[in-house]
């Protein structure tokens, strides 16, 4: 046989795509993660000098590592399939961030930094000094490890920050934020469970674009449930947010100042290009640009890196529902895609009339590509069964424990137990 045929073989086996998935338990849970190592031992490099050969080596280990623990370990039961989702968009997701340590030249530099500030021993107390050294060594591997927006980073100079819409006390901070949080988790749990009595919505199927309804109903409830859908999703990012801020600046006592809103209020969009660059999370801005952006401006200039940069986040978003375990569907790649043509008209527009689109025109314009365009986009998440499956582990849901039982007391049918 071919070289090229053992090759391929030998990679399969490597990140063992023909291996039949180990469960995941919370007793295999480290050896499913042990990625980390590699993947933070990267992120400590880009912040001592002259370190890209070693990343660059280390780059295809990583890898096959974050490859291998995400094919290798599942979740068995497929109520908690969005749990093999999300493992699989986080491979996605240090798989780019990996990619960029390791091609970073110079490392990563903070805003206002000319040069590393590399420890040094001294004769004095050695032994603390050590100490500190470690301890500053595994602070640089975390802060950049665990950046998202890269806010106060030179590689992210340009990027939206949303204006801060909570208290600046510390105290204060926290009490908004743990409302937040509770309010969230609430209106999510009741979403979540909710959609699972929808006819025909089980782990493995499901539809927005319900059959039996007249044409105006069926696209009328469609747009409803696609609507819902983008603010559970919003909602939930912020939730996972404000937890890790809780984190951040009650344990960690960082300032809330370093906490800004994920998003920036996207209802009040007037453009496609506000929407995506502004509006919508900027979290995961830095892995499209390096999986697509950058390689298709090479080639193709800015269009390239417009149209790059969404089909990357398509090919991001499928690839990781495909790493945990769903087959892929191009549906989802074509409504990404489908934005960047969006975006491409705008700038048509204005190089024609000589001025930006904006107003309710610019509203009507972006909402026919984001509630109307993007409908098939939710539909395949919930043909592959993201209705059926619990986000909100139904031990721990308020919906599924006290209110549903108490509608069934009622006399009114639910499905979900």
């Amino acid at each position: 046989m071919p070289l090229d045929w053992y090759s391929a073989d030998a990679w399969r086996r490597i990140i063992a795509v023909d291996v039949t998935p180990t469960p995941l338990t919370w007793g295999n849970i480290p050896s499913a993660h042990w990625y980390l190592l590699p993947y933070f031992l990267m992120a400590f490099l880009t912040r001592r000098p002259r370190t890209m050969p070693f990343r660059l080596l280390l780059l295809p280990f990583a890898i096959s590592v974050i490859l291998r623990c995400t094919f290798q370990y599942r979740i068995e039961n497929p109520v908690y399939g969005w749990y093999n989702w999300l493992r699989g968009l986080v491979a996605c997701v240090a798989i780019a961030k990996a990619t960029h340590f390791a091609t970073a030249p110079q490392g990563f530099l903070k805003v206002g930094e000319e040069h590393f500030r590399v420890p040094r021993f001294q004769s004095r107390n050695e032994v603390a000094t050590k100490a500190d050294i470690l301890f500053l060594c595994i602070s640089d591997a975390l802060e950049v490890g665990m950046t998202a927006r890269g806010i106060g980073w030179q590689f992210a100079q340009g990027v939206h920050v949303p204006r801060a819409r909570r208290p600046k006390e510390r105290n204060a901070y926290l009490m908004c934020t743990s409302t937040s949080i509770l309010k969230t988790f609430l209106l999510a749990d009741l979403f979540d469970s909710l959609l699972e009595t929808l006819p025909g919505i089980t782990v493995s199927s499901g539809t927005i674009f319900f059959p039996s309804l007249p044409p105006v109903t069926r696209y009328t409830v469609s747009t409803v449930l696609h609507t819902i859908t983008g603010v559970f999703i919003i909602r939930g990012l912020q939730m996972l947010y404000d937890i890790a801020s809780l984190i951040g600046v009650g344990v960690f006592r960082r300032d809330p100042s370093l906490w800004p809103p994920v998003h920036d209020e996207p209802w009040r969009m007037t453009s496609l290009h506000e929407f995506w660059a502004k509006r919508w999370h900027q979290l995961l801005r830095d892995t499209f640009l390096v999986l697509g952006g950058y390689p298709a401006q090479y080639i193709a200039g800015n269009i390239g890196m417009l149209f790059g940069t969404f089909l990357a986040s398509g090919l991001f978003h499928e690839v990781g529902f495909y790493l945990g375990g769903t087959p892929m569907d191009a549906r989802v790649i074509v409504f990404f895609v489908s934005q960047a043509f969006g975006v491409l008209g705008e700038k048509l527009f204005k190089s024609i009339t000589g001025k930006k689109i904006g107003g309710w025109g610019g509203t009507v314009w972006a909402s026919i590509f984001v509630l109307g365009i993007g409908q098939i986009c939710t539909d395949s998440w919930v043909a592959r069964g993201a209705g059926g499956k619990a986000l909100i582990p139904p031990a721990v849901s308020p919906a599924r424990r006290l209110l549903f039982p108490i509608f069934q007391d009622m006399g009114f049918h639910t499905t979900v137990s």
